[in-house]
């Protein structure tokens, strides 16, 4: 069944093993980069020279917080040596600001469309999900919801691993990518297991 048409691209869903299913292009994705593992962060500020644009995350004219943290006066929330901290819509409990949300650097994640997150059957934040391009796939997360009018994203351990050039500033590809998400079906990524996330 069709659960969500965004941008002339049909996504459906199998009505019993309820896997979703969609193919198209694969904008890049860096939020939720907040420096684990010695990465760079996703953004920058004031100087906007982090891997995407505060633009991309809407500041300062969009509602921007949902994509960055305030500090408290109106400005994104730096650690102090201009790294913005930005959001993904996986959250971890209980962890600090810096390492709460799905580090786009070191886990091949997906971006869904709000509709599809609302429209499946069963639960899509934290489910597993198989990517693929030319030849290649990719295990990964669910981690991120898009813009309403949105559909294919995946971050930058995701196009790095299915050779899509992973600069969220000027790479991704328009497609050719192929999603299947198990909604309902936890990810495992890198030996961890990700809980499911009702909205």
């Amino acid at each position: 069944m069709v659960i969500a048409t965004i941008k002339g691209i049909q996504v459906d869903q199998d009505e019993q093993s309820y896997r979703i299913t969609w193919t198209s292009g694969a904008a890049v994705d860096a939020d939720g980069a907040n420096g684990q593992a010695g990465k760079p962060f996703a953004y920058r500020y004031p100087d906007n020279d982090g891997w995407d644009t505060l633009a991309d995350a809407g500041y300062p004219s969009q509602s921007w917080t949902d994509v960055l943290y305030d500090d408290g006066t109106g400005h994104p929330l730096t650690d102090g040596h201009g790294n913005a901290y930005s959001k993904t819509s996986y959250v971890w409990p209980g962890r600090s600001v810096a390492e709460r949300s799905v580090d786009a650097c070191t886990v091949p994640y997906a971006v869904v469309n709000p509709h599809v997150r609302r429209n499946s059957i069963g639960v899509v934040i934290g489910c597993r999900v198989v990517i693929s391009f030319n030849g290649r796939q990719v295990e990964a997360v669910v981690a991120d919801v898009s813009g309403p009018n949105d559909i294919g994203e995946i971050s930058v351990a995701a196009a790095e691993a299915l050779g899509i050039n992973p600069s969220p500033r000027s790479g991704g590809i328009d497609s050719g990518v192929s999603y299947q998400l198990f909604p309902g079906t936890a990810a495992v990524i890198n030996g961890i297991t990700y809980s499911l996330q009702p909205a």
